[in-house]
Protein backbone atom coordinates (compact mmCIF):
# COMPACT_ATOMS: atom_id res chain seq x y z
CA UNK A 1 0.00 0.00 0.00
CA UNK A 2 3.14 2.64 1.21
CA UNK A 3 4.43 1.48 -2.60
CA UNK A 4 1.49 2.73 -4.61
CA UNK A 5 1.02 5.75 -2.26
CA UNK A 6 4.32 6.91 -3.11
CA UNK A 7 4.10 5.90 -6.76
CA UNK A 8 1.32 7.79 -7.11
CA UNK A 9 2.51 10.71 -5.46
CA UNK A 10 5.51 10.47 -7.99
CA UNK A 11 3.44 10.22 -10.74
CA UNK A 12 0.98 13.45 -9.50
CA UNK A 13 4.50 15.47 -9.06
CA UNK A 14 5.28 15.22 -12.61
CA UNK A 15 1.77 15.46 -14.15
CA UNK A 16 1.62 18.66 -11.96
CA UNK A 17 5.00 19.62 -12.96
CA UNK A 18 4.04 19.97 -16.81
CA UNK A 19 1.18 21.47 -15.97
CA UNK A 20 2.56 24.54 -14.48
CA UNK A 21 4.58 25.32 -17.31
CA UNK A 22 2.47 24.93 -20.06
CA UNK A 23 1.72 27.66 -23.05
CA UNK A 24 -1.67 29.17 -23.48
CA UNK A 25 -3.55 31.32 -26.08
CA UNK A 26 -5.64 34.03 -23.89
CA UNK A 27 -7.70 35.35 -26.76
CA UNK A 28 -11.25 36.23 -25.78
CA UNK A 29 -10.87 34.62 -22.14
CA UNK A 30 -14.20 35.75 -20.62
CA UNK A 31 -15.84 34.03 -23.70
CA UNK A 32 -14.40 30.55 -22.50
CA UNK A 33 -15.24 30.95 -19.00
CA UNK A 34 -18.39 28.47 -17.78
CA UNK A 35 -19.93 30.17 -14.41
CA UNK A 36 -22.23 29.27 -12.23
CA UNK A 37 -24.08 29.84 -8.71
CA UNK A 38 -23.80 26.97 -6.82
CA UNK A 39 -26.35 27.09 -3.18
CA UNK A 40 -24.71 30.81 -2.54
CA UNK A 41 -21.08 30.14 -4.10
CA UNK A 42 -19.92 31.76 -7.31
CA UNK A 43 -18.18 28.81 -9.45
CA UNK A 44 -16.09 29.83 -12.24
CA UNK A 45 -14.14 27.01 -14.46
CA UNK A 46 -11.51 28.20 -17.19
CA UNK A 47 -10.91 24.61 -18.93
CA UNK A 48 -7.35 24.58 -20.18
CA UNK A 49 -5.41 22.43 -22.57
CA UNK A 50 -3.53 20.14 -19.54
CA UNK A 51 -3.78 17.09 -19.08
CA UNK A 52 -4.92 16.06 -15.69
CA UNK A 53 -4.36 18.85 -13.48
CA UNK A 54 -6.76 21.34 -12.23
CA UNK A 55 -5.93 24.49 -9.74
CA UNK A 56 -8.94 26.12 -7.44
CA UNK A 57 -8.37 29.20 -5.80
CA UNK A 58 -11.10 30.63 -3.31
CA UNK A 59 -11.86 33.77 -1.70
CA UNK A 60 -13.87 33.85 1.35
CA UNK A 61 -15.06 37.88 1.89
CA UNK A 62 -14.49 38.98 5.73
CA UNK A 63 -16.12 42.09 5.57
CA UNK A 64 -16.05 44.61 8.10
CA UNK A 65 -13.54 41.94 10.19
CA UNK A 66 -10.31 43.68 10.28
CA UNK A 67 -11.99 46.99 11.66
CA UNK A 68 -14.33 45.57 13.92
CA UNK A 69 -12.15 43.05 15.96
CA UNK A 70 -9.89 46.19 16.72
CA UNK A 71 -12.30 46.94 19.24
CA UNK A 72 -12.88 43.42 20.59
CA UNK A 73 -9.29 42.11 20.11
CA UNK A 74 -6.81 42.73 17.18
CA UNK A 75 -5.37 39.43 17.03
CA UNK A 76 -9.01 37.45 16.38
CA UNK A 77 -8.28 37.38 12.49
CA UNK A 78 -5.31 36.23 12.34
CA UNK A 79 -5.71 33.51 15.15
CA UNK A 80 -8.95 32.26 14.01
CA UNK A 81 -6.97 31.61 10.25
CA UNK A 82 -3.69 29.88 11.88
CA UNK A 83 -6.44 27.17 13.77
CA UNK A 84 -8.81 26.41 10.93
CA UNK A 85 -5.33 24.80 9.43
CA UNK A 86 -4.50 23.03 12.34
CA UNK A 87 -7.55 20.15 12.31
CA UNK A 88 -10.86 19.44 12.26
CA UNK A 89 -13.88 17.83 14.16
CA UNK A 90 -13.71 15.05 11.36
CA UNK A 91 -9.52 15.01 10.68
CA UNK A 92 -6.72 15.84 12.74
CA UNK A 93 -3.91 18.02 11.26
CA UNK A 94 -1.32 14.80 10.55
CA UNK A 95 -4.61 13.10 8.69
CA UNK A 96 -5.17 15.59 6.58
CA UNK A 97 -0.91 16.00 5.72
CA UNK A 98 -1.42 12.71 4.66
CA UNK A 99 -3.78 12.46 2.26
CA UNK A 100 -3.05 15.50 0.46
CA UNK A 101 0.40 13.65 0.68
CA UNK A 102 -0.29 10.37 -0.86
CA UNK A 103 -2.61 12.40 -3.48
CA UNK A 104 0.97 14.80 -4.49
CA UNK A 105 -1.84 17.59 -3.85
CA UNK A 106 -1.30 21.18 -2.43
CA UNK A 107 -3.28 23.11 -0.54
CA UNK A 108 -3.01 26.35 1.31
CA UNK A 109 -5.29 29.12 3.30
CA UNK A 110 -4.18 32.50 3.75
CA UNK A 111 -5.43 35.49 6.01
CA UNK A 112 -5.40 38.98 4.18
CA UNK A 113 -7.08 42.04 5.67
CA UNK A 114 -10.49 42.06 3.43
CA UNK A 115 -10.93 38.28 3.14
CA UNK A 116 -9.00 34.20 3.28
CA UNK A 117 -7.68 33.11 0.19
CA UNK A 118 -7.50 29.19 -0.53
CA UNK A 119 -5.54 27.40 -3.13
CA UNK A 120 -5.63 24.01 -3.90
CA UNK A 121 -3.80 22.18 -6.84
CA UNK A 122 -4.19 18.71 -7.76
CA UNK A 123 -4.48 15.27 -10.13
CA UNK A 124 -8.30 15.92 -12.09
CA UNK A 125 -10.25 13.16 -10.33
CA UNK A 126 -8.54 14.55 -7.04
CA UNK A 127 -10.10 17.86 -6.90
CA UNK A 128 -12.93 16.99 -5.09
CA UNK A 129 -11.09 15.38 -2.10
CA UNK A 130 -8.78 18.37 -1.91
CA UNK A 131 -11.71 20.93 -2.39
CA UNK A 132 -13.30 19.11 0.41
CA UNK A 133 -10.45 18.94 2.90
CA UNK A 134 -10.31 22.93 2.21
CA UNK A 135 -13.65 23.90 2.86
CA UNK A 136 -13.92 21.42 5.34
CA UNK A 137 -11.14 23.20 7.37
CA UNK A 138 -13.03 26.03 7.08
CA UNK A 139 -16.80 25.16 7.65
CA UNK A 140 -15.37 22.50 11.18
CA UNK A 141 -12.29 23.62 12.84
CA UNK A 142 -11.44 21.47 15.92
CA UNK A 143 -10.42 24.69 17.33
CA UNK A 144 -8.66 22.19 20.15
CA UNK A 145 -7.51 23.79 23.49
CA UNK A 146 -3.49 22.53 22.88
CA UNK A 147 -3.63 23.64 19.18
CA UNK A 148 -5.06 27.03 20.53
CA UNK A 149 -2.11 27.67 22.74
CA UNK A 150 0.61 26.67 20.24
CA UNK A 151 -0.88 28.95 18.07
CA UNK A 152 -0.57 31.78 20.22
CA UNK A 153 2.58 31.29 20.94
CA UNK A 154 3.77 31.03 16.93
CA UNK A 155 2.02 34.25 17.06
CA UNK A 156 3.04 35.79 19.63
CA UNK A 157 6.65 34.28 18.21
CA UNK A 158 6.10 36.14 15.18
CA UNK A 159 5.27 39.51 16.47
CA UNK A 160 8.72 39.78 18.38
CA UNK A 161 10.30 39.33 14.99
CA UNK A 162 8.14 41.94 13.04
CA UNK A 163 9.12 43.96 16.11
CA UNK A 164 13.16 43.26 15.20
CA UNK A 165 12.90 43.63 11.51
CA UNK A 166 13.14 47.08 10.36
CA UNK A 167 11.18 46.45 6.94
CA UNK A 168 8.45 45.43 9.12
CA UNK A 169 8.44 48.12 11.47
CA UNK A 170 8.63 50.91 8.63
CA UNK A 171 5.28 49.62 6.89
CA UNK A 172 3.27 48.69 10.20
CA UNK A 173 4.32 52.17 11.07
CA UNK A 174 3.59 53.90 7.63
CA UNK A 175 0.14 51.88 7.29
CA UNK A 176 -0.30 53.27 10.44
CA UNK A 177 -0.52 56.61 10.03
CA UNK A 178 -1.54 56.80 6.63
CA UNK A 179 -5.20 55.41 7.01
CA UNK A 180 -7.80 55.58 9.79
CA UNK A 181 -8.74 52.81 11.99
CA UNK A 182 -12.21 52.78 9.26
CA UNK A 183 -9.52 51.55 6.73
CA UNK A 184 -8.33 47.32 6.64
CA UNK A 185 -5.48 48.83 5.07
CA UNK A 186 -4.67 50.48 8.87
CA UNK A 187 -1.82 49.00 10.93
CA UNK A 188 -2.51 47.82 14.52
CA UNK A 189 0.51 49.12 16.71
CA UNK A 190 2.96 46.11 17.61
CA UNK A 191 2.57 46.82 21.03
CA UNK A 192 -1.44 46.58 21.20
CA UNK A 193 -1.09 43.52 18.82
CA UNK A 194 1.12 41.71 21.26
CA UNK A 195 -1.17 42.56 24.61
CA UNK A 196 -4.28 41.37 22.57
CA UNK A 197 -2.01 38.02 21.92
CA UNK A 198 -2.16 37.41 25.64
CA UNK A 199 -5.29 38.52 26.41
CA UNK A 200 -7.09 36.39 23.70
CA UNK A 201 -9.59 33.75 24.70
CA UNK A 202 -10.89 30.39 22.59
CA UNK A 203 -14.32 31.58 22.80
CA UNK A 204 -13.67 34.91 21.17
CA UNK A 205 -12.18 33.11 18.26
CA UNK A 206 -15.27 30.56 18.09
CA UNK A 207 -17.25 33.61 18.18
CA UNK A 208 -15.30 35.75 15.59
CA UNK A 209 -15.39 32.31 13.23
CA UNK A 210 -19.21 31.86 13.33
CA UNK A 211 -19.90 35.55 12.53
CA UNK A 212 -17.20 35.85 9.44
CA UNK A 213 -17.02 32.54 7.98
CA UNK A 214 -19.16 31.26 5.35
CA UNK A 215 -20.09 30.31 1.53
CA UNK A 216 -22.19 33.20 1.34
CA UNK A 217 -20.46 35.73 -1.33
CA UNK A 218 -17.51 33.19 -1.53
CA UNK A 219 -15.83 33.20 -5.46
CA UNK A 220 -14.15 29.60 -6.73
CA UNK A 221 -12.37 29.35 -9.52
CA UNK A 222 -10.85 26.06 -11.37
CA UNK A 223 -8.75 25.78 -14.34
CA UNK A 224 -7.22 22.91 -15.84
CA UNK A 225 -8.57 19.90 -16.67
CA UNK A 226 -12.06 20.91 -15.24
CA UNK A 227 -15.90 21.57 -16.76
CA UNK A 228 -18.21 23.10 -14.67
CA UNK A 229 -20.41 19.90 -14.20
CA UNK A 230 -17.68 18.51 -12.52
CA UNK A 231 -16.60 21.91 -10.31
CA UNK A 232 -20.77 22.23 -9.92
CA UNK A 233 -20.64 18.27 -8.06
CA UNK A 234 -17.58 19.17 -6.01
CA UNK A 235 -18.50 22.24 -4.49
CA UNK A 236 -22.36 20.86 -4.23
CA UNK A 237 -20.85 17.82 -2.00
CA UNK A 238 -18.12 20.10 -0.20
CA UNK A 239 -20.50 23.16 0.95
CA UNK A 240 -23.78 21.32 1.06
CA UNK A 241 -25.91 22.11 4.53
CA UNK A 242 -23.52 25.46 5.32
CA UNK A 243 -24.64 29.01 5.45
CA UNK A 244 -23.46 32.21 6.09
CA UNK A 245 -20.48 34.54 5.49
CA UNK A 246 -19.99 38.54 4.50
CA UNK A 247 -19.31 40.71 1.74
CA UNK A 248 -16.70 42.82 1.13
CA UNK A 249 -16.98 46.61 2.47
CA UNK A 250 -15.64 48.39 -0.38
CA UNK A 251 -16.39 52.18 1.23
CA UNK A 252 -13.32 52.70 3.85
CA UNK A 253 -11.12 55.55 2.28
CA UNK A 254 -7.84 56.58 3.24
CA UNK A 255 -7.46 60.25 5.41
CA UNK A 256 -4.10 61.79 2.95
CA UNK A 257 -1.41 62.99 5.48
CA UNK A 258 -1.59 66.87 4.30
CA UNK A 259 1.53 68.39 5.81
CA UNK A 260 5.31 66.67 4.55
CA UNK A 261 6.32 64.33 8.13
CA UNK A 262 9.20 62.38 9.17
CA UNK A 263 8.70 59.44 11.46
CA UNK A 264 12.02 57.90 13.14
CA UNK A 265 11.76 54.23 14.81
CA UNK A 266 15.21 53.82 16.50
CA UNK A 267 16.42 50.52 16.80
CA UNK A 268 19.46 48.90 18.34
CA UNK A 269 22.08 47.36 16.25
CA UNK A 270 21.07 46.91 13.07
CA UNK A 271 23.43 47.00 9.75
CA UNK A 272 20.89 49.53 7.41
CA UNK A 273 17.94 52.02 7.94
CA UNK A 274 14.77 51.05 6.33
CA UNK A 275 12.99 54.05 4.48
CA UNK A 276 9.47 54.00 3.21
CA UNK A 277 7.58 57.55 1.83
CA UNK A 278 3.81 56.64 1.32
CA UNK A 279 0.53 58.70 0.72
CA UNK A 280 -2.55 57.58 0.19
CA UNK A 281 -4.18 58.02 -3.30
CA UNK A 282 -7.68 57.61 -2.94
CA UNK A 283 -7.80 55.09 -6.03
CA UNK A 284 -9.06 51.50 -6.03
CA UNK A 285 -8.04 49.29 -8.77
CA UNK A 286 -11.07 49.87 -10.80
CA UNK A 287 -10.83 53.66 -10.62
CA UNK A 288 -10.39 55.28 -14.18
CA UNK A 289 -7.05 56.69 -12.91
CA UNK A 290 -5.60 53.42 -11.77
CA UNK A 291 -4.36 52.11 -14.73
CA UNK A 292 -2.30 55.26 -16.14
CA UNK A 293 -1.09 55.74 -12.36
CA UNK A 294 0.14 52.33 -12.14
CA UNK A 295 1.86 52.26 -15.33
CA UNK A 296 3.25 55.71 -14.19
CA UNK A 297 4.42 53.98 -11.10
CA UNK A 298 5.95 51.08 -12.50
CA UNK A 299 8.45 53.72 -14.26
CA UNK A 300 9.65 54.76 -11.45
CA UNK A 301 10.06 51.94 -9.21
CA UNK A 302 9.95 48.39 -10.83
CA UNK A 303 12.73 46.32 -10.37
CA UNK A 304 15.96 47.23 -12.10
CA UNK A 305 14.39 49.12 -14.98
CA UNK A 306 12.67 51.95 -13.22
CA UNK A 307 14.37 54.79 -12.65
CA UNK A 308 15.01 55.08 -8.97
CA UNK A 309 17.06 51.56 -9.08
CA UNK A 310 18.71 52.81 -12.03
CA UNK A 311 20.29 56.39 -10.35
CA UNK A 312 20.32 55.73 -6.68
CA UNK A 313 21.34 52.01 -6.65
CA UNK A 314 23.31 51.60 -10.23
CA UNK A 315 24.68 55.10 -10.81
CA UNK A 316 25.22 56.13 -7.57
CA UNK A 317 25.59 53.17 -5.46
CA UNK A 318 23.88 54.40 -2.52
CA UNK A 319 21.61 51.05 -1.68
CA UNK A 320 20.95 47.48 -2.56
CA UNK A 321 17.34 47.79 -3.44
CA UNK A 322 14.86 50.58 -3.72
CA UNK A 323 11.56 50.75 -5.38
CA UNK A 324 7.77 51.86 -5.43
CA UNK A 325 4.72 50.73 -5.68
CA UNK A 326 0.67 50.95 -5.38
CA UNK A 327 -0.62 48.61 -2.61
CA UNK A 328 -3.88 48.05 -1.09
CA UNK A 329 -6.32 48.94 -3.14
CA UNK A 330 -8.45 45.52 -4.71
CA UNK A 331 -11.29 46.05 -2.67
CA UNK A 332 -10.76 49.61 -1.04
CA UNK A 333 -8.94 52.57 -1.84
CA UNK A 334 -5.29 52.39 -1.47
CA UNK A 335 -1.79 54.10 -1.49
CA UNK A 336 1.88 54.75 -2.81
CA UNK A 337 4.84 53.63 -1.50
CA UNK A 338 8.39 54.31 -1.81
CA UNK A 339 10.71 52.17 -0.36
CA UNK A 340 14.81 51.58 0.15
CA UNK A 341 17.15 50.34 2.06
CA UNK A 342 20.90 52.33 3.21
CA UNK A 343 23.70 51.74 5.31
CA UNK A 344 23.46 54.12 8.40
CA UNK A 345 26.50 56.61 7.24
CA UNK A 346 24.44 56.83 3.55
CA UNK A 347 20.76 57.34 5.05
CA UNK A 348 21.52 61.35 4.30
CA UNK A 349 22.76 60.58 0.88
CA UNK A 350 20.14 58.16 -0.04
CA UNK A 351 17.12 60.02 1.24
CA UNK A 352 18.23 62.78 -0.86
CA UNK A 353 19.24 61.34 -3.85
CA UNK A 354 15.87 59.25 -3.77
CA UNK A 355 13.48 62.21 -2.94
CA UNK A 356 15.40 64.21 -6.14
CA UNK A 357 14.25 61.54 -8.29
CA UNK A 358 11.12 60.99 -7.07
CA UNK A 359 10.61 65.11 -7.76
CA UNK A 360 12.02 64.62 -10.89
CA UNK A 361 9.61 61.90 -11.79
CA UNK A 362 6.77 64.02 -10.67
CA UNK A 363 7.04 67.54 -12.29
CA UNK A 364 8.44 66.18 -15.36
CA UNK A 365 6.32 63.12 -15.56
CA UNK A 366 7.35 59.84 -17.42
CA UNK A 367 8.72 60.15 -21.58
CA UNK A 368 7.19 58.95 -24.65
CA UNK A 369 9.99 56.39 -24.83
CA UNK A 370 9.52 54.81 -21.00
CA UNK A 371 5.33 55.04 -22.38
CA UNK A 372 6.13 52.89 -25.04
CA UNK A 373 8.31 50.41 -23.04
CA UNK A 374 6.18 50.00 -20.09
CA UNK A 375 3.44 48.96 -22.79
CA UNK A 376 5.51 46.28 -23.98
CA UNK A 377 6.77 44.99 -20.97
CA UNK A 378 3.36 45.08 -19.02
CA UNK A 379 1.00 43.56 -21.34
CA UNK A 380 3.88 40.89 -22.55
CA UNK A 381 3.49 39.70 -18.40
CA UNK A 382 -0.14 39.85 -18.47
CA UNK A 383 -0.47 37.27 -20.89
CA UNK A 384 3.05 35.39 -19.42
CA UNK A 385 0.75 34.71 -16.10
CA UNK A 386 -2.14 33.67 -18.11
CA UNK A 387 -0.14 30.70 -19.55
CA UNK A 388 -0.26 28.38 -16.42
CA UNK A 389 -3.44 26.82 -14.40
CA UNK A 390 -2.49 29.15 -11.20
CA UNK A 391 -1.26 31.94 -13.45
CA UNK A 392 -4.78 32.02 -14.77
CA UNK A 393 -6.67 31.34 -11.70
CA UNK A 394 -5.04 34.14 -9.95
CA UNK A 395 -6.07 36.47 -12.96
CA UNK A 396 -9.80 35.58 -13.27
CA UNK A 397 -10.08 35.58 -9.57
CA UNK A 398 -8.70 38.81 -8.60
CA UNK A 399 -10.23 40.30 -11.12
CA UNK A 400 -13.99 39.81 -9.76
CA UNK A 401 -12.33 40.70 -6.06
CA UNK A 402 -12.12 43.78 -7.26
CA UNK A 403 -15.10 44.81 -8.53
CA UNK A 404 -14.43 44.40 -12.23
CA UNK A 405 -16.11 42.04 -15.13
CA UNK A 406 -14.11 39.63 -16.62
CA UNK A 407 -13.97 40.72 -20.05
CA UNK A 408 -11.93 42.99 -18.13
CA UNK A 409 -9.46 40.87 -19.25
CA UNK A 410 -9.61 40.78 -22.62
CA UNK A 411 -9.88 44.76 -22.23
CA UNK A 412 -6.46 45.31 -20.75
CA UNK A 413 -4.46 45.12 -23.53
CA UNK A 414 -6.24 47.52 -25.76
CA UNK A 415 -6.67 49.55 -22.12
CA UNK A 416 -3.29 49.76 -21.31
CA UNK A 417 -1.63 50.51 -25.51
CA UNK A 418 -4.27 53.38 -25.48
CA UNK A 419 -2.84 55.42 -22.91
CA UNK A 420 -1.31 58.33 -23.48
CA UNK A 421 1.64 60.32 -22.04
CA UNK A 422 -0.84 62.98 -20.71
CA UNK A 423 -2.95 60.56 -19.46
CA UNK A 424 -0.51 59.04 -17.17
CA UNK A 425 1.24 62.33 -16.36
CA UNK A 426 -1.81 63.82 -15.27
CA UNK A 427 -2.86 61.18 -13.17
CA UNK A 428 0.61 61.38 -11.45
CA UNK A 429 0.19 64.76 -10.22
CA UNK A 430 -3.35 64.61 -9.70
CA UNK A 431 -3.21 61.58 -6.99
CA UNK A 432 0.55 62.16 -5.38
CA UNK A 433 2.30 64.95 -4.15
CA UNK A 434 6.08 64.68 -2.57
CA UNK A 435 5.31 67.38 -0.56
CA UNK A 436 2.94 65.59 1.46
CA UNK A 437 4.88 62.37 1.45
CA UNK A 438 4.97 60.74 4.82
CA UNK A 439 8.61 59.46 5.44
CA UNK A 440 9.48 56.67 8.00
CA UNK A 441 12.75 55.57 9.21
CA UNK A 442 13.25 52.56 11.28
CA UNK A 443 16.88 51.24 12.38
CA UNK A 444 20.13 52.24 13.52
CA UNK A 445 19.71 56.18 12.34
CA UNK A 446 22.34 58.17 12.50
CA UNK A 447 22.63 60.10 16.04
CA UNK A 448 22.33 63.87 14.05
Amino acid sequence: MKIIKRMHTFTAALVLLAGAVLPQAHAGVAERVQRATVGSVDVVVYPMDVKDVVTVMGVMPLGDAAVASRAINPALPNLTAMLVQQGTTAHDKYQIADTLSALGAEMSIDAGDTELRIRGKSLAHDMPTVLGLLVEQLRTPAFAESEFQQARAQFGAMLQQVGDNPDARAYQTLLGSLFPATSPNAAVPLETLQKAVATVTLEQIKAFHARYFGPDHMILVFTGDVSLAQARAAVTKAFAGWHGGVDFVRDAAGTPVRAAARVAVPMQDKASVSVMWGQPTGLDHAAADYLPLSLGVDVLGSGFTGRLMSSVRDQEGLTYGIGANLFGDDVVSGGFMMQATFAPELLGKGIASSERELQRWWRGGITARELAARKQSLSGAWQLQMGTTGGMAHTLLSTLVRGQDLAWIDRYPQALHALTLEQVNQAIRSHLDPATLLRVEAGSLPKS
